[in-house]
């Protein structure tokens, strides 16, 4: 779990960075005019890259359960946050690691028109970028996993090489 640990810390970091700003923010979007139109941008669209983020830590945590091979980008900039084994790991591994991220996302939408169901600008743009993310978890991710369990091989998913990324030999990576 090492080559992840500065990982969790870039995402907790931007996770806790976004709830301040939304604690300290976000009342600002409920009003009218630029500022309102903008703190609500800003806060909302910040909230579908903590959702983002949150998903595919979904997806390496089913796939680190099962003992998924998994691979870690060598840059805190990449936007993956692992890269999956498709040759080395087995179904139910992929399926177990793809239900996994689809399990944080449908969380998300419960969020999103629950506890975030408000007038606020900030609150409506959240739950749009969710309603993207889920959308393109449903129309890019799903197709994924339902034709792994009907093809003789697993998909080829992984993001990014294997020269390009840290082997973790405790456990899986990203979708």
């Amino acid at each position: 779990m090492q080559s992840f640990s500065r990982f969790l810390a870039r995402d907790l970091l931007i996770l806790l960075l976004v709830a301040a700003l939304w604690w300290a923010f976000a009342d600002l979007s409920l009003g009218k005019g630029l500022l309102s139109d903008f703190v609500g941008l800003i806060l909302g669209v910040g909230f579908g890259v903590c959702v983002f983020l949150v998903h595919e830590w979904g997806h390496l945590l089913g796939a680190l359960g099962t003992g998924s091979q998994v691979f870690a980008p060598k840059s805190l900039q990449s936007v993956y946050l692992f890269s999956f084994d498709s040759k080395n790991n087995t179904r139910r591994q992929f399926l177990i690691m793809s239900i996994s991220g689809f399990a944080v996302t449908g969380l998300a939408l419960v969020c999103a028109y629950g506890p975030l169901d408000g007038p606020m600008q900030a609150s409506r743009v959240a739950r749009g970028a969710i309603a993207v993310l889920a959308s393109l978890t449903l129309f890019i991710e799903f197709p994924i996993a339902i034709w792994s369990i009907f093809s003789p091989s697993l998909p080829p998913v992984e993001t990014f090489s294997k020269s390009t990324a840290t082997k973790d030999n405790e456990a899986p990576a990203q979708v």
